[in-house]
């Protein structure tokens, strides 16, 4: 999947990022949701980034996830604009250069858009296999019913598998949006 994703085009790879942006902007859960995480996409991953841009998207505020805690085991999120200053984490990924005192943890967000290299129907989600948003978001997986935030994967719609092997630790998604269509997960 990854080697599939890294090898699109860049103009298939804006196509199909503007398409999945249509997508989640018809999504009630979005348009309700004031405080929005993205994050910068890498090696050929589908591109949410133009959300900030959109007219719908005016009162919104959006962050982008950094890498904090003990030993940066744990994603912290923190603001993010156009104009944002940026500085490069251990991974060579771009994150908002900011004061501590401002960033946010998982449950302080109403919308958090996670990336994936596949995804399955029932909501599990394959990651680059570092574990950072599972150790986020696991005290998510204690609570019966959470209401933030709400989680959304995107990828491309040949990101879809059968089957993805679950571990315990593994959180599921509420909903999995691509460039071509959007699933709400039955829990």
């Amino acid at each position: 999947m990854r080697q599939q994703r890294r090898s699109l085009s860049p103009q298939a790879l804006q196509q199909a990022s503007l398409s999945l942006c249509r997508q989640i902007l018809q999504l009630r859960h979005y348009q309700k949701a004031r405080h929005i995480a993205l994050y910068w996409p890498m090696q050929g991953e589908i591109n949410p980034l133009p959300l900030l841009y959109h007219r719908r998207s005016r009162h919104k505020h959006f962050y982008l996830p950094v890498l904090s805690g003990s030993f940066a085991q744990k994603l912290r999120f923190a603001p993010f604009h156009a104009n944002s200053r940026m500085r490069l984490n251990a991974f060579r990924i771009p994150e908002p250069q900011v004061a501590a005192v401002t960033l946010l943890v998982p449950q302080d967000l109403d919308l958090l858009i996670l990336p994936l290299v596949a995804f399955d129907a029932e909501g599990y989600r394959l990651g680059m296999g570092g574990g950072f948003y599972d150790r986020s978001l696991a005290s998510l997986s204690h609570r019966q019913h959470w209401q933030h935030p709400r989680l959304l994967g995107v990828g491309h719609a040949f990101q879809q598998v059968a089957h993805i092997p679950r571990e315990p630790w593994d959180v599921p998604l509420g909903m999995v949006c691509t460039d071509q269509a959007c699933y709400r997960i039955p829990l």
